[in-house]
């Protein structure tokens, strides 16, 4: 038994040697995308994305006598930018991006809950015009986000 154990250390001292020059040996291997000048071929994240710009978002929530007493808190990426009322509307501007944008109601009263609403969206254009619309659910509604055009933006929030 004795002789088994010895053996075994023995071995995976052998081995971890092995290791040890193998991965001394890979620190001589040259970069493969680097050219003759020793310049780098791949470009960095920065060099790729154009620079940032600033996005106008423009939300309306229609009037609905169903959830006439809500408040719905609009988030960006997690942080609070404002709140709609029944049929009220809310400009806000941010950089150009990938951004979650959520939907929240802090108090539901009545008997279903409402549930928060999220969606991804990439904004690069100038403007964008957003309609929150109360989505009646099994468990839960929620408020959705869905972008729509200036024109159906603009009629909406005259009326």
């Amino acid at each position: 038994m004795k002789k088994s154990v010895i053996k075994s250390l023995i071995t995976l001292s052998l081995i971890f040697l092995a290791s040890c020059a193998t991965v001394e040996k890979l620190k001589d291997i040259e970069d493969p995308l680097k050219n003759n000048d020793g310049s780098s071929t791949t470009s960095t994240v920065a060099e790729l994305t154009t620079p940032s710009k600033e996005v106008n978002l423009y939300f309306v929530r229609p009037s609905a006598i169903l959830t006439a007493a809500q408040v719905v808190e609009l988030y960006i990426d997690d942080k609070e930018v404002g709140e709609l009322s029944n049929g009220s509307n809310f400009e806000t501007k941010t950089m150009s991006g990938d951004y979650e944008i959520a939907t929240k109601v802090g108090l539901s009263l009545g008997l279903q809950g409402v549930c928060k609403f999220s969606k991804d969206f990439n904004l690069t254009n100038q403007s964008y015009y957003f309609k929150v619309d109360y989505d009646v659910g099994m468990l839960c509604g929620e408020y959705e986000i869905n972008e729509i055009t200036k024109d159906e933006y603009d009629d909406l929030s005259a009326s």
